[in-house]
């Protein structure tokens, strides 16, 4: 089975999709993202969890007929590459091709990030908390610098 294959370059990450093809053989990249291998990637799950692509649809909320696009290669948008990705535990920069490193995440913004999508938190409280947060870390941080 055609697979992506994550490797590393010296000190740079650098995600390299190796023989992933749509129906037509053909590999799909657009503007450096690799859409049929995450379609691909993405069929291992459903398959996996014994669904159909009809289930993942009504699941997801995705239609059909975008289900149906990407199996030909096209991209899906933001939202629901962001929607297939949660679902299936997929990160989507895994399949983006750069030859630039990959930047390690800050820890602010990785705990920001953290309470916004925190779904037992009203969004003010994780406005509060990440208030706090902030306030705290730069507090801290200046101290080690």
């Amino acid at each position: 089975m055609d697979c992506y294959v994550p490797t590393q370059c010296g000190n740079q990450s650098l995600s390299l999709m190796t023989s992933s093809r749509s129906i037509t053989g053909h590999a799909f990249w657009q503007k450096g993202f690799n859409a049929s291998a995450f379609y691909e990637v993405l069929a291992e799950k459903v398959a996996a969890r014994k669904m159909t692509w009809s289930a993942l649809g009504r699941e997801t909320g995705v239609t059909s007929s975008t289900l149906s696009r990407m199996a030909q290669g096209r991209g899906p948008d933001a939202a629901t590459l962001a929607v297939l990705s949660a679902w299936a535990g997929i990160n989507p920069a895994d399949f983006v091709l750069t030859p630039l490193p990959r930047s390690r995440t800050e820890p602010l913004a990785a705990i920001c990030s953290l309470l916004r999508s925190d779904p037992n938190l009203e969004p003010e409280a994780a406005q509060a908390l990440q208030t706090i947060v902030q306030i705290a870390y730069e507090r801290f941080k200046q101290q080690y610098v």
